[in-house]
């Protein structure tokens, strides 16, 4: 099933799809708000939230998903025949319940649950791509929708379009099982809005998207994100601090430089001499450097310690930008940074 899931389901889905990452999503958004100014409409972004995704899908959509998509008689029934008289107990504190039947959902840990969600989740995309709702137009190109999985994007022209979408998702929860959670859908302006709320769904200039918090000035998305995570760093980092060196340099690594890679790699920190500062320091238990920096950097047979920092660190993130945009620079997630840099080539 993984073999083919490059032709079936859209570049716009990068959960769980091989060479796809989770930061594209959150870069085509944030393009979007830094590039407003290629952006004729009072444009709106949708960030949509279903009532426990993967627990309410229906086996019948799926069983139908699996047919429209083509896949045969026999593969089509072996799926069946795993949901079929699918049972399950909830354990509670002094033994489990009764078994009860599984009529919706995908079953946690089967490896080939993510693959039949993102099917599902490909009906959705093709539903509103077909349907009357009309996207952003921005750098000759209408950007309707992008997914992770079931967190699911949707780009609107206008106000005007928004109870458009409601009705298409509407339709589509009917089939599907699943059902959009409206205390929790949010929308971002594109551009400055006076605008409280739509269809009681509240317009907000900040929101959580992908665990990273999304507004329109840049300096502002560096303050709101990354000083929670180094303090958290800090402090857990505080707690090691009477291991050994090389335990210490492993545990900047693990604790110190892993927290902070999330949100490096889609927002362009500008706190790299903080993040370092507090590496080194914890490295030297809050003492003397005995060691360069530069010296410390090296690995074990040139005299160094194999320490990685942050600026280093955050310089491949941009090679890695550079790359992927130089070698799909068509791509829904590079066009935006296309159409700019075309205008100095």
């Amino acid at each position: 099933m993984k073999y083919i899931l490059d032709d079936i389901v859209d570049e716009t889905q990068s959960g769980f799809m091989t060479n796809r990452h989770i930061s594209n999503n959150i870069r085509l958004v944030l393009d979007i708000l830094d590039y407003s100014a290629l952006i004729s409409d009072d444009s709106f972004i949708r960030l949509l939230d279903f009532y426990k995704a993967f627990d309410s899908i229906e086996h019948e959509f799926i069983f139908l998903t699996l047919q429209e998509f083509g896949f045969g008689d026999i593969f089509c029934k072996a799926i069946k025949t795993l949901y079929s008289n699918a049972n399950s107990s909830i354990r509670m504190k002094n033994g489990t319940t009764s078994c009860f039947s599984l009529n919706r959902g995908v079953r946690q840990g089967c490896p080939i649950s993510p693959y039949l969600f993102l099917l599902c989740t490909q009906i959705l995309a093709s539903h509103i791509s077909n349907s009357t709702v009309k996207g952003i137009n921005i750098a000759d190109r209408e950007t309707v929708i992008s997914q992770l999985a079931d967190d699911t994007t949707i780009f609107l022209k206008n106000a005007s379009q928004v109870p458009i979408a409601l009705h298409v998702i509407e339709y589509f929860s009917k089939g599907s099982g699943l059902v959009l959670n409206l205390n929790k859908c949010q929308l971002l302006p594109v551009k400055e809005s006076n605008v409280q709320s739509i269809c009681n769904i509240t317009v907000k200039n900040e929101a959580t998207y992908l665990g990273l918090i999304i507004c329109k000035d840049p300096k502002d998305r560096i303050s709101l994100n990354f000083p929670p995570i180094i303090k958290k760093s800090q402090t857990n980092l505080n707690q090691w601090l009477q291991r050994d060196l090389r335990g210490r340099v492993l545990l900047s690594k693990a604790e110190g430089l892993s927290r902070l890679t999330y949100a490096a790699i889609s927002l362009h920190s500008k706190t790299c001499k903080d993040i370092d500062r507090m590496l080194f320091n914890f490295l030297w238990k809050n003492g003397t450097h005995y060691i360069r920096k530069s010296v410390a950097m090296n690995d074990y047979e040139h005299g160094g310690l194999n320490v990685l920092d942050f600026t280093t660190l955050n310089n491949t993130f941009k090679i890695y930008w550079a790359k992927h945009f130089l070698k799909n620079p068509v791509s829904i997630w590079n066009f935006i940074p296309q159409h700019i840099f075309s205008k100095f080539l």
